[in-house]
């Protein structure tokens, strides 16, 4: 009777990327809920999710320029310029003014789109270019001072509550996260986007129209951060010259803490959703801290160096398209 040799088991690596920002987190929560109590209290676990939720809007169309290899560093600009617009149409349009500044936001990442593609300029170039232009444009049409908003329907689209003690903006979030999903899962677009960021030139000779998914994707990002802007003039009550800075790193950051590499490829949007908690909860534990905002620069531009490096992927050359 022969010896039957057992076979080795296999056993499967999890990558650190995948680890990392639920460590960071399950550490986040830890430190700044025994420090602080009433950090997770019902209250602040809402204002939490009030605080995300301008922030995941912007990152789920980030994620989908990031998946393909691409970068928008112009997003904040977006914000602030499609808020602008909404906020100045609304003595004229009233509550539907935010169609406007989502209408705005849209041509925005059209014309990344076909600069990117038509003119050949590398994405990071381009958008910096059109953030110069955008935040210049906002801040002469504002004169420099904000335009203050006193539409009470206006406001209502963030701060009223269709869903008792939920603010209408936290479901506005979570209807664009589910759209996201549902797009990159289940849409070839979707499925398009992970091809070209793993290989542009291969998904061309594969038959993908490699510059339509391009203007495609950048249209679909506007337009979710000209939504992202309309509905941060109504939580700031006006609009304000680069009211979207802020978000220009911080978007970047959630979708690299997420998984997705800047070279594009893989991850999703349910870790650049896990990616805005982790960066939300840092931002606000700070601010228990009473930590400066220049501080909390740094610290986020310590994350996507963390992000990045843990993401990316070795055998590969970072090719920003």
């Amino acid at each position: 009777m022969g010896v039957v040799e057992s076979m080795p088991r296999k056993t499967r690596n999890i990558p650190l990327s995948k680890l990392l920002t639920p460590a960071l987190l399950i550490a986040m929560l830890l430190f700044f809920g025994v420090q602080y109590p009433t950090f997770l209290a019902g209250s602040s676990i809402m204002n939490l999710l009030r605080q995300m939720s301008i922030r995941v809007i912007a990152a789920m169309g980030m994620s989908m320029i990031i998946l393909m290899g691409s970068i928008d560093v112009s997003v904040g600009a977006t914000l602030t310029f499609s808020g602008t617009i909404a906020a100045l149409s609304i003595p004229l349009l009233g509550w539907s003014a935010i169609f406007l500044g989502i209408i705005t936001g849209s041509v925005i990442g059209l014309s990344n789109g076909f600069i990117a593609t038509r003119l050949k300029i590398p994405t990071f170039l381009s958008t910096i270019a059109v953030m110069g232009i955008l935040n210049g444009a906002s801040a002469l049409i504002l004169k420099g001072s904000p335009f203050n908003i006193t539409s009470k329907i206006y406001l209502d689209i963030t701060k009223g509550h269709l869903i008792p003690n939920v603010s209408n903006i936290i479901p506005i979030s979570i209807s664009v996260i589910l759209i996201t999903i549902f797009i990159l899962r289940k849409t070839m677009f979707g499925r398009s986007l992970y091809l070209i960021g793993g290989d542009a030139y291969v998904s061309q000779y594969a038959g993908i129209n490699v510059p339509l998914v391009q203007i495609l994707a950048f249209t679909i990002h506007g337009t979710f951060a000209g939504l992202a802007g309309s509905l941060q003039a109504s939580v700031l009550e006006a609009a304000c010259p680069f009211m979207g800075d802020p978000y220009t790193l911080s978007v970047i950051a959630v979708v690299v803490m997420g998984g997705i590499p800047l070279s594009g490829g893989k991850g999703g949007a349910l870790g650049t959703v896990l990616g805005t908690v982790l960066i939300t909860i840092l931002a606000s534990g700070m601010n228990f801290m009473g930590v400066t905002p220049e501080v909390r620069d740094v610290a986020m531009g310590f994350l996507i160096i963390l992000g990045a490096s843990t993401t990316q992927d070795r055998s590969r050359e970072i090719s920003i398209k």
